[in-house]
């Protein structure tokens, strides 16, 4: 038994360490993932040792580590992974192309907001990121994938909300479900330069895992717009996604 124990804490270990590079981190120096796992140093050399020797971790020139080729390719074997990238990419490219807009594919790991594919120019690396991985009550995507999770009412919140709040969640909640969409606040005491609107994409049992999202600049972009755009192109996804099963089926291209 104890030697059972010992595997799973060693599988925990490297998955906590795989953990690091989420969000969009391209490296992380040991100091770095001993802050963020709390490990120590000699065991996060040990397992970083180990993980390259399977190619699921490289180290680059300046010291430093990212994840390796093995495990992108293990993550696009995924089959639902495989299917729902085949179905968003081309939709996502499109909507990409008649805006010039950053635009992603995104969904929640945890409380927190993940990105799964995105469509930028290189223009848009910095917007990126300022946008991190974001609590997901505090960003529109993330909003979309509350509102139509299986406990809408629990909101992930720095602070536990009051009777009166918690009203108004759920209110928030159910219009972005009537509307289908979600975007930044508008009003002249929300200053931001970017603002943001996501869609929730349904699978072919209906419910919502991931949602498309579009970015653009405050005054220039008016979110409702942007989330029209998010809010087509999610549906052109989940048409495909729905059709997947019939190979005669093509995928509809809205923004070209």
């Amino acid at each position: 038994m104890s030697e059972i124990n010992g595997k799973r804490g060693v599988l925990a270990r490297a998955f906590d360490i795989l953990g690091c590079f989420t969000g969009g981190v391209r490296e992380r120096s040991v100091a770095d993932i001993c802050a963020v796992t709390d490990l120590p140093p000699a065991t996060v050399h040990r397992m970083l040792a180990t993980l390259s020797e399977h190619g699921a971790i490289e180290r680059t020139g300046r010291g430093r580590y990212r994840l390796g080729p093995r495990l992108w390719r293990l993550g696009h074997g995924v089959p639902d992974i495989r299917l729902l990238r085949d179905c968003a990419r081309p939709a996502l490219v499109d909507l990409h192309a008649s805006t010039r807009l950053p635009v992603a594919l995104a969904t929640r790991e945890g409380d927190r907001l993940h990105i799964i594919d995105k469509i930028a120019g290189r223009g848009t690396v910095q917007v990126w990121e300022q946008l991190g991985t974001p609590v997901l009550d505090e960003h529109p995507a993330g909003v979309v994938l509350l509102a139509w999770s299986g406990d809408p009412d629990r909101r992930p919140a720095s602070r536990p909300l009051r009777g009166g709040e918690q009203f108004a969640w759920r209110q928030q909640l159910a219009e972005v479900r009537r509307l289908g969409l979600a975007h930044s606040p508008t009003g002249a005491q929300h200053t931001s330069p970017l603002v943001w609107a996501a869609a929730p994409v349904f699978s072919d049992d209906q419910s919502v895992s991931t949602c498309v999202m579009i970015g653009g600049r405050r005054g220039e972009h008016p979110p409702v717009s942007l989330g029209r755009l998010a809010r087509t192109t999610a549906r052109d996804i989940s048409t495909a996604l729905r059709n997947s099963a019939d190979d005669d089926t093509p995928l509809t291209r809205t923004h070209a």
